[in-house]
């Protein structure tokens, strides 16, 4: 509840910048920062390499070996080639980004890796409640100075400047309650690291493949101000999300912890249905909620905006796929089968790359999207068969199709009122309130399960979810 409600933080503070920053810049400025992020997220993968995902493992095992000594000298090491790497580069990049900014992407990716480090070491801890609230703190901080810097006149500079200052006060903080004591790492230290590593490094070249293959490839074929309107969906798509995301992410500690003292378990298989059960608890009545609202929200970004409806409304779906396949790999990777996944992130990354080429090529953004949307099914597929074939997989079917049913009765309220406030934002707000509440009321009506779950979380008894 911690990692989901600081997301939330999170998720507002970058939607007031993105909305400062889209209508400060323009869609082809905000266009060319949009690229040269998106260029960074790859970069970060060589910077990495699978080390942050091996530290995390290791160090949620025990409390033996030095992992994170071994893991700063292996990131540093690594860090230094690829800074090297890209200025050596740097004619090529800049032609391709449209903007001198590789030293600019030197100085993000050494902020960027280190962040991503510290959070990693902190969930290893079983500590997911402190690195959740870096989050928000990281891009509160950058929303602040973005928006400060680029109304003043600072431009782009000013957007790059704030994503520096939020990555450096997230890991300064966080650094503050990293508790493992840093001493001379072993051979056995970084060989164990390798271990995990060598399987895990394609997780990362997934993840970000399903990010962000669609932006590079868009930028190929059309403009920065297209790529602004495709990322703005993809923004919100994401914002559904993120309950989903903080399942995982709190879950694959306990998971390793559990499996590395008993092995695989019923326990696990439960933890692993109860996240499969929950995963679409946001994400489904948000892609009603697109189809319903969508438009009229695109168009807080600025003037033309609201051309990215339809894309909104696949990338939310291939949002949703996503974050059920996320469950079966997070899983996966916390009982120590990093080989599965590998194989499950290679089909992911070769079919995606291959039909955002195909697609994008012949229809352009929506190609985009529908690629990243069959990516996400074909690895959801993959996922279940896997984890099947390590432990005992149940499917909360029946709980699925509550969410879907409740999400239908949100629609068949929330439409009529639709038609009669028109293109209003305002009383289009108060429509997303109404329809979230009676989302949830028609959810707590049909499943015990998750009156049981509100009930078993709250910090006092409410007499009505008494059965």
């Amino acid at each position: 509840m911690v990692n989901f409600l600081s997301r939330l933080v999170m998720s507002f503070s970058g939607f007031v910048a993105t909305i400062v920053l889209t209508n400060t810049l323009g869609q082809e400025r905000y266009g060319t920062y949009v690229v040269v992020l998106s260029v960074l997220a790859w970069v970060a993968i060589a910077g990495d390499l699978g080390v942050t995902a091996a530290v995390k493992k290791r160090v949620s095992e025990s409390a033996e070996g030095n992992y994170l000594s071994a893991g700063i000298v292996v990131q540093s090491g690594l860090y230094t080639v690829v800074a090297i790497c890209l200025w050596v580069s740097r004619p090529y990049l800049n032609g391709y980004m449209e903007i001198e900014a590789t030293w600019v992407l030197i100085v993000l990716l050494a902020v960027r890796l280190a962040a991503n480090f510290v959070q990693s070491v902190l969930d290893a801890q079983h500590l997911v409640h402190v690195s959740s609230i870096l989050t928000p703190v990281e891009w509160t901080s950058r929303s602040i100075v973005q928006v400060l810097l680029v109304l003043s006149g600072a431009g782009v500079a000013g957007a790059f400047a704030g994503y520096v200052a939020g990555a450096v006060v997230g890991a300064a903080l966080g650094a503050y309650f990293v508790s493992t004591s840093l001493s001379v790492p072993s051979k056995r230290d970084f060989s164990r690291l390798k271990s995990y590593a060598q399987f895990s490094w394609l997780a990362s070249i997934k993840g970000r493949t399903f990010l962000s293959m669609d932006t590079l490839v868009l930028a190929v074929f059309v403009s920065n101000s297209v790529i602004a309107v495709y990322e703005i969906a993809w923004n919100l798509a994401s914002l559904f999300s993120i309950f989903g995301s903080s399942i995982q992410r709190t879950l694959f500690p306990e998971i390793s912890e559990l499996s590395s003292e008993s092995g695989i378990s019923g326990e696990i298989s439960g933890l692993l249905r109860v996240s499969l059960a929950y995963s679409g608890l946001f994400i489904i009545p948000g892609l009603a909620g697109g189809a319903l609202v969508g438009d009229i929200v695109l168009q807080v970004y600025g003037p033309g905006f609201e051309t990215g409806y339809y894309v909104l409304l696949v990338l939310t779906f291939a949002r949703l796929l996503y974050g059920y396949q996320g469950q079966f790999v997070t899983t996966l990777d916390a009982v120590d089968r990093p080989d599965l996944t590998f194989r499950i992130n290679a089909v992911f990354v070769g079919v995606n790359l291959i039909l955002n080429i195909l697609l994008t090529w012949q229809y352009g953004w929506y190609g985009a999207a529908a690629a990243t949307t069959i990516s996400a099914a074909i690895g959801l597929v993959l996922g279940y068969y896997y984890a099947s074939q390590v432990l005992d997989v149940v499917v909360p079917l029946a709980e699925i199709g509550k969410q879907w049913i409740a999400a239908g009765a949100m629609v068949a309220v929330v439409y009529p009122l639709r038609t009669v406030v028109g293109e209003s934002l305002p009383l289009v707000t108060v429509l997303v309130g109404i329809g979230a509440g009676f989302y949830f009321l028609v959810l707590l009506v049909l499943s015990r399960e998750f009156r049981t779950t509100v009930e078993d979380n709250l910090p006092f008894q409410v007499p009505i979810f008494r059965e």
